[in-house]
């Protein structure tokens, strides 16, 4: 035994002990039967009345494992005195009465003491083999999501390749098709400008002239026709091999999704719901920003995850802290507090948004209060133009904010059917007109008396407006996309996870070089013109124009598959080297808004990685039916 009980001795019925005091013992060990006892000293009285045949002791065990000692008589077995550093005897009892329990007790203590060292022994054994197993599982895990992110991002350049020749092949023919028309309306003009043979005054010159210009006209088309049955040939065939890829390629991009969806999972506080805006910069650790929640909350409703998309909605509904009545940008992911005072107009009204796409989707009425609610904020500052300050006591007004307004208001009027959003979205579209929309320059200005070039306001004037809407305030969703190209259209050199220097085309938060820097790729943002050409390339095929369908179909597949070649390894424990995007192809940089993108090369980013899964998912977050259409679609 491994610990000992303490054991008072007397021999009973002995005339010369009486009187003296209990002998001390302790155990040595037990069985069912007796105990062996340790005596360090007694005097030669005890001695000799134990060594007499037949003497019994009257015990008092005092186990550890019980309050009330247990009262037992026993007779000598053996008595043996050890000489070793100190005199010391050994004595073995054997039980003449004791209660059944109480034994029991005893010797099931001594089992669990023999015992106790195997299974501790054994519990540490498996523990330590569970937390090897464990290990080796996290490794493969990690190894295993590295791969595919590398085969994700492999499979992106052989498709940016191809996408990019299909979009350059149909650029080429709908500018020969936009020649063929021009061509066309110059035969008319040269028909009705030729003399009729039967006239009797002909001016043979001018005749001839028209004649050769026709026939030189006629020629041209000729040629260009046989440009376009070339193009389409190798449209064709470039198409197929795109398509093969795509086919081949479709589990590997539905795991890399899937990836991406388990990013964002693993990086939300399951104590405030909130999810990490970005992971590996330092000064950013544990905040979560508002925007960022709208967009994390409706990616999860993408991938029918309820339960998450509640738990960020749950949080803004009952515990974040707010301000005038809005709610702060950015909050604490551990504890909730707010970690930015500033209350703007954007964040309330995307939160807004994400409530609204939960209720289309849950239609339970639980979050559509807290839309209402976010409305009515806004609406209280509404001012006489149709427009909304950057907040309640701001004096800019934003772009951004106003578009964001006019989608919300509209697709609360859609869902509630009140008259109150329907006036609000209409008085936004009216401020947009007036304040946002540069019509000397085809474009969509940063804000009210502010020129400077904003990527996002030309993506979601697309989205969120979409080109019916923009042709009602004399805009053409053309060329403000044509401007967007032309500004802010970037080439750089990025590097990826695994040390590869790779060329990527995408878009750039400005023009960059009005910022005075390189040009920089935003991944949100690039994102976001890809949603903004999906929405382009829908509109011309309801108007049966498949060629410009075609065109910015293309474009979007193209800058999807350069976004693609974007995809790090999430260099975090939790992200277990899942596929992530960062916040911008280089990190510390001006954006030429006022803010700088992350620190560190390999700073995964919320927004970046959800707008990416938007793009690749054909959703705009500022319709409400597009779910619906994608469901219904054969």
């Amino acid at each position: 035994m491994n610990t000992v009980f303490p054991v008072e001795l007397c021999v009973q019925e002995e005339p010369s002990l009486k009187g003296q005091d209990l002998t001390q013992a302790f155990t040595r060990d037990v069985s069912a039967g007796g105990m062996c006892l340790e005596v360090r000293v007694f005097g030669k009285n005890f001695e000799r009345a134990m060594e007499k045949p037949g003497a019994e002791l009257g015990l008092t065990i005092n186990p550890t494992f019980s309050r009330a000692p247990i009262k037992a008589i026993a007779r000598v077995a053996w008595l043996r005195k050890s000489e070793l550093a100190a005199p010391r005897y050994l004595i073995g009892i054997t039980y003449t009465q004791i209660d059944d329990r109480a034994k029991s007790r005893l010797i099931g203590h001594a089992r669990w003491l023999v015992w106790l060292p195997r299974l501790v022994w054994t519990a540490g054994s498996v523990m330590a083999a569970l937390l090897i197993g464990l290990y080796i599982h996290d490794q493969t895990l990690i190894r295993e999501n590295k791969e595919l992110v590398s085969q994700i991002v492999e499979s992106a350049s052989k498709k940016s390749d191809i996408a990019s020749q299909l979009y350059e092949l149909q650029r080429r023919k709908t500018l020969l098709d936009d020649e063929i028309e021009k061509s066309r309306k110059k035969i008319d003009r040269l028909e009705k400008s030729m003399v009729p043979e039967t006239a009797l005054s002909v001016d043979a010159t001018r005749q001839t002239h028209y004649q050769k210009q026709l026939a030189d006209i006629v020629s041209r088309q000729a040629d260009i026709k046989q440009k376009i049955q070339t193009i389409q040939s190798d449209r064709q065939k470039l198409q197929s091999s795109y398509r093969v890829l795509e086919v081949r390629e479709k589990p590997l991009a539905i795991s890399a999704l899937k990836q991406m969806f388990g990013w964002l999972q693993s990086h939300q506080n399951f104590h405030t719901g909130l999810v990490v805006s970005y992971e590996g910069d330092e000064s950013l650790k544990d905040v979560a920003f508002t925007y960022d929640q709208s967009l994390a909350a409706q990616t999860f409703l993408l991938f029918d995850d309820l339960k998450n998309a509640e738990a960020i909605l749950s949080f803004f509904e009952e515990r974040a802290a707010k301000s005038e009545g809005g709610f702060f940008n950015a909050y604490d992911t551990v504890d909730g507090r707010s970690t930015e005072n500033t209350v703007n107009t954007g964040p309330n009204l995307w939160l807004g948004i994400a409530a609204l796409q939960y209720e289309h989707r849950a239609k339970n009425g639980r979050f559509l209060p807290l839309a209402k609610r976010v409305a009515d904020w806004a609406l209280g500052f509404q001012d006489e133009d149709g427009g909304l300050s950057g907040g309640p006591s701001i004096d800019w007004y934003s772009t951004e904010h106003n578009l964001d307004a006019y989608a919300f208001f509209s697709m609360l009027a859609q869902e509630t059917g009140d008259a109150r959003y329907k006036n609000a979205r209409e008085r936004s579209l009216e401020w947009i007109k007036k304040y946002a929309y540069s019509a000397t320059e085809g474009r969509m200005q940063r804000g009210k008396g502010d020129a400077t070039i904003a990527t996002d306001t030309f993506s979601w004037a697309l989205a969120a407006l979409g080109p019916e809407a923009l042709g009602r305030i004399g805009s053409d969703a053309e060329d403000i996309m044509k401007f967007a190209e032309a500004n802010c259209e970037v080439s750089v050199e990025f590097i990826q996870s695994g040390g590869k220097s790779v060329t990527v085309r995408g878009f750039d938060f400005a023009r960059a070089q009005n910022v005075g820097r390189g040009g920089i790729i935003s991944t949100e943002w690039t994102a976001q013109m890809i949603v903004a050409y999906r929405v382009l390339s829908e509109h011309f095929k309801s108007l049966g124009n498949e060629d410009k369908s075609l065109l910015y179909s293309d474009k979007a597949n193209f800058y999807l598959s350069e976004l693609q070649k974007m995809i790090i390894t999430s260099p975090s424990k939790m992200g277990q080297g899942r596929g992530c995007l960062p916040y911008a192809s280089h990190d510390n940089v001006d954006t030429g808004h006022g803010w700088r993108s992350p620190k560190g090369r390999s700073t995964g980013s919320v927004a970046g990685t959800a707008y990416a899964i938007f793009a690749w998912s054909d959703y705009n977050p500022f319709d409400l039916e597009i779910l619906d259409r994608k469901k219904s679609a054969p």
